[in-house]
């Protein structure tokens, strides 16, 4: 919540977002009416003084405390702002804006639990904010990670105890704004917050502000208003910089009272700045500022609250053609919020960077980068501390090396109201994710070895994400080496750029499989959900038990090439199964073989497939006698489960006749289950004939072969639900 325009930064009549009270009545003191005039004219460091006196007489006005809150707001001093923001909320006057400048100053301040409360009250009143909602989830999502270990930031030796701002490069020195004293006979003091106005100085860099820095090269430039949020050509000779609607001696306001920002343009001699001129597209009506040349001189960035924007300030660009500046154009919505975006700067790889209170960050104005990923649409990102604070942080430019530059800021620890930082990137995080080069899909556990010429620095094992994470050295060559298990190891080169764009350089190595794999997942078949401590016999098939896996309840093995395999798949409380694959044909790859259990309880039916018998016989042939010696052991380890076993036939022949041969086969399926050692106790044969059809195939209707085979079936239900566990075990069985 940096009011920026609120500094003494030019932005000060950028932005009226002003709440005034209603008319003043005759009845009103003399020194009320002196500090709602002082009010009225933005004089905030006046205002709040008489209002304080009028406060301590009368400590439950309404209008002292609103007045105070926000005057201590607007001059960015946040403790004093938040005391009585803290009573205002309270108040019946409060408006919902008052909510989320509350909810502001408890995020700078650190206490996020109470930001989010007040955060959400505010959404109840003013729902759909992108702002508030942004704001939100980042402090659900606990805030930003830091990069200290990566980047040094220091407070410049020079700075003074007045403003100190917006340093880019001119040359082989630094411009720089400062509202130091000018020790001149004359003192212009900004009755916004009781600062001097800014002027534009020159100094080394390095050295930052100091006393002595010269302004004789801004002689003709600096006024005795705001000057500053420089801009320079390539070729150094042209400067565009932002001023008060200040030109010819005239200080230009609107009707009430608001003096706006243009920008200027201005020529270098080699001494100082001549023919200063206004840009067409400056206006009356509205404030333009922070202007910012792309590296080719060929489009210009800068911000405005013109009418159409999405927010309080919006960056713009308008381009260079035919010797002249076209008409601007917003960036759009995924640069610009409802909020305010300010100080843009493009370096020289096209990034653009940017402050705004309008995307989620720690706290005030934040530090953007953004990059154009297609026309109109950018990637935004938060450079994150320790560039970014809880505080006001804008103004930031680059070296020509990337790695160092310049930044501006309000936070605690500072000499003056805003002072000039430096940093340098020491070092980058690099991001490796690991995927399959067939399926996409990210390999978590995979391992990832950084290597610098030839040797190993460092290894690290691909987390749930399928992601690895390297702190390198910005401008260096680097080796990845990527292994996994069942795949091939795959190399990358890399070059380290050294960004301040998310502080994160990404890379991505996919790996190719080295032969086919299956992964067998057994589960319920009415519920779908993998059944607990299930076993899986490899009944045929050749395979490497070492090249088996098991991870979260699901096998996963090697295939030989050209093999079929065969599995029986048993658990406690469920019917054995059986389930075949082949890995003939089948290219390296991953493949998926489920097999469906069905669940013994009361009630259950099942079809006891590859049940047949041959044509009006009831006899058990060969094929059936496998499939009855499954069930024959999972009923003797299931000692308690009682059967009933149904057969039914198709619709030819008679009633009578499908009946009896019905009944025949369910008893030649428990006779051979007590001579399997079955207790007959425990089995019901039971003959439905054709009463029981599953499909249309009644009597005269004609139907297909496999249409009438899908009415001869044998029906296996429980009869009851005691069922004891067993401890069971086989060879080449593995557990989910």
């Amino acid at each position: 919540m940096k009011y920026l325009y609120s500094k003494t930064v030019l932005l000060v009549i950028l932005f009226n977002a002003f709440v005034l009270m209603p008319g003043i009545t005759e009845a009103q003191s003399i020194k009320e009416k002196k500090a709602d005039k002082y009010y009225e004219s933005f004089a905030y460091s006046k205002a709040v003084e008489v209002y304080q006196d009028l406060f301590a007489s009368d400590n439950a006005n309404p209008k002292y405390i609103q007045r105070i809150a926000y005057c201590y707001n607007k001059m960015l001093k946040y403790r004093q702002a938040l005391i009585f923001y803290s009573r205002l909320v309270q108040l019946d006057i409060a408006q919902p804006t008052d909510y989320y400048e509350y909810a502001q100053l408890l995020h700078t301040d650190g206490r996020d639990a109470e930001a989010k409360l007040w955060l959400e009250k505010y959404m109840i009143k003013s729902p759909g904010d992108q702002r508030a909602i942004k704001q939100l989830d980042n402090i659900n999502r606990g805030g930003y990670r830091t990069s200290i270990d990566n980047v040094t930031v220091k407070n410049l030796p020079g700075n003074t105890r007045f403003t100190d701002m917006c340093a880019t490069y001119f040359k082989d020195q630094l411009v720089y704004s400062s509202a130091k004293d000018s020790f001149s006979m004359v003192k212009n003091v900004y009755d916004w917050d009781n600062q001097p106005f800014l002027d534009m100085y020159v100094t080394k860099p390095g050295a930052g502000p100091a006393e002595k820095d010269s302004r004789s090269m801004f002689a003709s430039v600096n006024t005795r208003f705001h000057e500053g949020a420089a801009s320079f050509t390539s070729d150094w000779n042209t400067m565009y910089f932002t001023r008060n609607n200040y030109l010819n001696g005239r200080l230009m306001n609107t009707p009430d009272g608001t003096n706006n920002l243009k920008v200027f343009v201005a020529d270098f001699n080699g001494k100082e700045w001549k023919n200063l001129r206004s840009l067409p597209f400056n206006s009356e009506k509205y404030s333009v500022g922070h202007p910012a040349l792309s590296p080719d001189n060929k489009t210009l960035y800068f911000i405005s609250d013109m009418p159409g924007g999405f927010g309080q300030t919006d960056i713009y660009k308008c381009e260079w053609n035919n010797g002249s500046w076209g008409n601007p154009v917003n960036l759009g919505e995924t640069i610009n919020t409802s909020g305010k975006e300010m100080f843009p700067y493009v370096d020289k790889e096209g990034i653009l960077y940017f402050s705004s209170d309008g995307h989620p960050g720690q706290g005030g104005l934040d530090v953007f980068a953004a990059k154009e990923e297609k026309p109109g649409v950018y990637k935004v990102v938060n450079v994150v501390a320790p560039i970014n604070s809880a505080f006001d942080d804008f103004g930031l430019v680059i070296n020509n090396d990337s790695l160092t530059g310049y930044f501006t800021s309000n936070r605690t620890g500072g000499k003056g109201q805003d002072d000039i930082y430096s940093y340098v990137i020491n070092k980058i995080d690099l991001r490796v994710l690991v995927y399959d080069d067939l399926t996409k899909q990210i390999l978590p556990g995979s391992k990832v070895a950084l290597k610098s010429e030839g040797n190993v620095i460092d290894t690290q094992m691909a987390d749930k994400n399928g992601a690895v994470m390297f702190s390198v050295k910005p401008r260096s060559k680097y080796q990845l080496l990527a292994e996994n298990t069942i795949y091939s190891p795959q190399t990358k080169d890399i070059q380290v750029k050294g960004s301040l764009f998310d502080f994160v350089q990404h890379e991505d190595i996919y790996l190719k499989q080295a032969a086919p794999y299956l992964t067998i997942e057994v589960i319920d078949k009415e519920s779908g959900l993998i059944i607990p401590h299930a076993l899986v016999d490899i009944t045929k098939g050749k395979y490497n038990e070492s090249e088996l896996e098991d991870n979260n309840g699901i096998i996963k093995m090697k295939l030989a090439e050209n093999t079929d395999y065969a599995f029986n798949a048993t658990a406690e409380e469920y019917f054995d199964k059986t389930a075949e694959f082949t890995s003939k044909g089948k290219p390296a790859g991953e493949y998926t073989l489920t097999i469906e259990m069905e669940k013994l309880s009361t009630g259950k039916q099942f079809v006891l497939e590859d049940l047949f018998y041959d044509l009006n016989k009831y006899n058990i042939r060969p094929d059936a006698a496998i499939v009855l010696d499954k069930l024959a052991k999972i009923l003797k380890d299931n000692p308690s489960v009682r059967i009933e076993i149904g057969s039914h036939t198709d619709s030819r022949a008679t009633a009578e006749y499908n009946l009896k041969l019905s009944q025949n086969r369910s008893e030649s399926v428990v006779a051979y289950l007590i001579s399997k050692g079955i207790d007959k106790s425990r089995l019901v044969a039971k003959g439905y004939g054709e009463s029981q059809l599953v499909n249309k195939c009644a009597d005269g209707v004609p139907c297909t072969e496999e249409e009438h085979q899908a009415n001869r079936r044998t029906v296996i239900e429980i009869l009851n639900p005691e069922i004891r566990r067993v401890k069971r075990g086989t060879k080449n069985v593995y557990y989910f």
